[in-house]
């Protein structure tokens, strides 16, 4: 039991060092406004990707948490995002993650996650990407002219705003992954019954 325990902090600790890191690059990309990408879901992807569902889930919404805290309220209706991205990457990654499996995960996060956050761009900033301009708000009006709705506008921002960032994301977990640094960090929660189906040699 006492194990089991120090085993939980041991997770929670590194749930707790993914929403740092998910924040602090998602802040580093937004303020030097890096396109198409955003590095806001790094951490989410990697402890669901080897963890148990549960702690995904944790780290995303305690990400959109304190984004909101930092940023603002309108980062707190995207912590559904982060769960759905949790859920995603966590049952992509039940039989290993190696790159092909992260590039399809990538495609997978973001045609799934953009069901989720298309409303939610549509409610707060009228299917557009945000409160800056962004490249992908032309998709948006050229759709829109052309008689889609604007969810289904809203939509396919989403996608073209992700897509390159899920898989890049994706990929860097998976070569993460394959450090033997990693692999004997990860070992120790894999016996214990935390980790998903893991180690495998990514490739």
């Amino acid at each position: 039991m006492v194990i089991k325990q120090q085993n939980s902090l041991r997770i929670f600790i590194l749930c707790a060092m993914a929403v740092c890191l998910n924040v602090i690059l998602g802040s580093i990309v937004t303020f030097t406004h890096i396109p198409f990408l955003f590095l806001d879901a790094l951490g989410t992807i990697f402890i669901s990707v080897n963890f148990k569902m549960r702690y995904g889930i944790l780290t995303g919404l305690c990400t959109n948490l304190l984004l909101g805290v930092i940023h603002g309220p309108l980062a707190l209706p995207f912590g559904l995002v982060s769960v759905v991205i949790a859920i995603t990457a966590n049952l992509c990654a039940k039989n290993g993650f190696t790159y092909y499996q992260a590039i399809i995960t990538g495609v997978l996060l973001v045609l799934i996650g953009s069901l989720a956050s298309a409303p939610i761009r549509l409610l707060l900033y009228g299917g557009f990407g945000g409160l800056q301009k962004s490249v992908t708000d032309l998709l948006v009006f050229s759709l829109r002219a052309s008689g889609k709705k604007m969810i289904t506008a809203a939509y396919w921002g989403a996608v073209t705003d992700g897509i390159f960032d899920k898989i890049i994301s994706c990929l860097l977990i998976s070569w993460i992954n394959s450090r033997s640094q990693t692999q004997r960090l990860l070992a120790s929660f894999y016996y214990e019954g935390d980790c998903n189906e893991w180690p495998k040699e990514n490739s």
